[in-house]
């Protein structure tokens, strides 16, 4: 499958400049974050000996004590585990960036993915996180926050780690500058408008403004999707079919022509399969989940006929069995008119399958439009759809000068609640960040992106302007974006888990945040990040700088440091990988090893990363949706296949027996929870 294959090496890409982008099953959408990483808030450089920790930014609370006996016991029970081989095995998709392998590690990551009891799920995903932590397939560094930086007279400002923000529940006071413009300071040209197309956050924040999904969130709420163009949704019994009741009474708006169209069912289903067919980067996000040549429009006296058998529906903390179209409306709280009903087919059960469909690739384009210029070309873009996006959102296109600046316009036909008050919007192409903060201190624009390294340009700012004093306005937001280390377990001495962890205790993590960082981060612990749905940091090994806990482990694990040498492998143009290189360079040499930096253009360094030709590399990943998989998958994977995985809850270990063989399955814990994963009987 394409997907995880070659988008592997994009998501890299962009995890390379930690500026969240999109990933096979995960990087990036954080909006405007500057080319230029965060850089020390001083140009000194790291002292030889790294400075002594303090505590973390967001330290975890103190473990609990650990129960002796287990409450409630989970079963996972595999069948058939063969390994892929080597030639099949691709970092960031089907095994770990740092090639790490763990049978055990790759049952409980299947069973997260596929299971659809909530409760069991979060439990799997903080046993993983335990896990991750533990075995060190990655060493967590730090999670990382970013600036925004707007003017006070911005009023409604929010911020989504996937959508960032949708102009339309913005408005400016009365009072300020042009307060029916919204004009924006953004570092790099757009690479696309068809959804089909970009893997790029910035992108996607500008086709938020212009395109609908099924589903969406509300502002920043992050654990539940809310209806969008599709009004209502329920499933069979198996959630591997779903059925989307679609929105009536709104049209798509096709400024070029002045034109508007009515949303139709089989517009949705064209969309999805217009992700695949074109086959460009996001494809993974669609063809991965969703068999899109069964997805079709249902006629309503069939789809009444369908559910009058039953179907479970589900909306935040409500789950229910409707069996009439009416009860589905009613339970959804929908009292409009429905354009008619998709179905949508899964090629397995995925619990998180909403917010995929949240997601930018599944925009929902207008088929007629799209048709009368260029249609569908298999594995091809189209170029009109490339900068001539037709959709439903509560803003559209006026012009793109390419390099200099974007306008959009409030969509007079938008449907939404939220009407938009600014009636327009200037994005600004502005690469070079002094002139960039020059227009911003000026009231020249609303809303900017500034480097961390450059936030004291702005801070105690203030314009007068209306007779009022106005204040520039610096949020630091928590991301889900999480920096890390790479080592190749394939490579003596790092193949060893005690090795691994000594170099886990050898790194300063509150110099990195502070240098690296510019103090814009806190510690990471695991695969899951703060903020993600299974993360916990209350049963998990706080690694903080010891170089005497880390002499002790390398003694531990039998091996004479000084007789190798580790080459840390980073991207050119990254300032931050740098810093990281430096500050872990004189760390580590502290142990004995011999430690040395390689900085590497782009392309050599993703054909070494992507082949397995390093001993370290550094390396950050942030979320293509929200949901743990996103990040368990394609950064702790091990390469590991099943035909089956099941979980049950029991009550023994005697009942536990009848499912897996009990004397080779592996038993981890989490609180009160027993969780043993083992080969299945039978």
């Amino acid at each position: 499958m394409r997907s995880r294959k070659n988008i592997a090496l994009s998501k890299v890409l962009i995890a390379v400049a930690v500026a969240v982008i999109i990933v096979i099953a995960a990087v990036a959408l954080i909006l405007l974050t500057p080319k230029t990483p965060p850089a020390p808030p001083a140009a000194k450089k790291p002292a030889a000996k790294p400075e002594e920790e303090k505590p973390a930014v967001t330290p975890p609370k103190k473990p609990p004590a650990k129960p002796t006996v287990a409450k409630r016991i989970l079963v996972i029970a595999y069948k058939n585990a063969t390994k892929l081989p080597k030639d099949k095995l691709v970092p960031y998709s089907t095994i770990s960036p740092s090639f790490y392998s763990n049978l055990t590690l790759d049952a409980l990551i299947w069973a997260g993915r596929y299971t659809t009891n909530p409760e069991w799920r979060e439990v799997i995903y903080k046993v993983i996180q335990k896990v991750t932590n533990y075995e060190l397939p990655l060493i967590w560094v730090a999670q990382l926050k970013r600036p925004r930086v707007y003017w006070e007279w911005v009023k409604g400002i929010y911020f989504h780690p996937t959508l960032v923000f949708r102009i339309n529940h913005l408005e400016k006071d009365p009072t300020a500058p042009e307060p029916g413009i919204f004009r924006v300071g953004a570092t790099e040209e757009p690479h696309s408008l068809d959804p089909a197309v970009s893997y790029w956050g910035f992108d996607w924040w500008i086709m938020h403004q212009i395109y609908d999904k099924l589903v969406t969130y509300e502002k920043e709420e992050t654990k539940y999707v809310v209806p969008c163009l599709a009004a209502a949704w329920a499933h069979t019994e198996n959630a591997t079919v779903w059925f989307f009741v679609i929105r009536g009474g709104v049209v798509f708006y096709d400024p070029w022509e002045n034109k508007t169209y009515p949303l139709e069912p089989e517009d949705v289903v064209y969309s999805l399969r217009r992700v695949v067919i074109m086959h460009q980067d996001p494809c993974w996000l669609i063809e991965t989940f969703i068999d899109v040549n069964k997805c079709a429009v249902v006629p309503l006296e069939k789809f009444e006929k369908i559910i009058a058998k039953g179907l479970v529906t589900e909306f935040k903390d409500k789950v229910a069995t409707v069996k009439s179209l009416d009860e589905l409306l009613k339970f959804f709280g929908y009292e409009g008119k429905i354009a008619g009903v998709v179905k949508l087919v899964l090629k397995s059960p995925y619990p998180a399958i909403l917010n995929i469909l949240a997601t930018s690739p599944a925009s929902i384009v207008c088929k007629d439009v799209v048709e009368a210029h260029g249609g569908i070309k298999p594995g091809e873009i189209n170029p009109w759809v490339y900068e001539h996006p037709v959709g439903t959102g509560p803003y559209y296109l006026v012009k793109w000068v390419h390099k200099q600046y974007l306008e959009l316009r409030a969509n007079p036909y938008y449907w939404g609640k939220d009407k938009p008050k600014i009636k327009k919007v200037i994005i600004k192409l502005i690469p070079e960040d002094e002139t960039r903060i020059m227009l911003l201190k000026k009231g020249d624009l609303d809303y900017a992106a500034v480097p961390p390294s450059l936030l004291f340009k702005v801070k105690g700012v203030t314009l007068k302007y209306g007779g009022k004093t106005w204040k520039l306005v610096i949020k630091e937001q928590e991301t889900l974006v999480i920096d890390y280390i790479v080592p190749n377990c394939e490579r003596e001495p790092i193949n060893i888990l005690e090795v691994r962890q000594a170099l886990a205790f050898a790194t300063p993590y509150d110099q990195i945040i502070k240098v690296a960082h510019g103090g814009l981060a806190f510690k990471a612990y695991g695969v899951i990040p703060k903020g993600m749905f299974g993360f916990q940091c209350d049963d998990v090994i706080d690694y903080k700088y010891d170089i005497e806990k880390a002499k002790e482990l390398l003694k531990k694990a039998g091996i004479d440091p000084t007789k190798y040498t580790i080459t840390i492998l980073i991207c050119e143009g990254y300032k931050e990988f740098q810093d990281m290189a430096t500050i872990l360079q004189a760390a580590w040499s502290q142990l004995g090893f011999k430690v040395k930096i390689q900085v590497l253009s782009r392309p050599v360094f993703n054909q070494k990363i992507m082949t397995g030709d390093f001993d370290i590399n550094l390396l950050g990943w942030g979320p293509d949706y929200i949901d743990p998989d996103d990040y368990a998958g394609p950064l702790s994977y091990g390469g590991y296949r099943f035909t089956e995985v099941k979980v049950y809850e029991v009550k023994s270990l005697e009942e536990a027996a009848k499912y897996i063989k009990l004397e080779t399955a592996k038993k981890l814990t989490y609180h009160d929870w027993l969780v043993i994963v083992g080969e299945a009987r039978g």
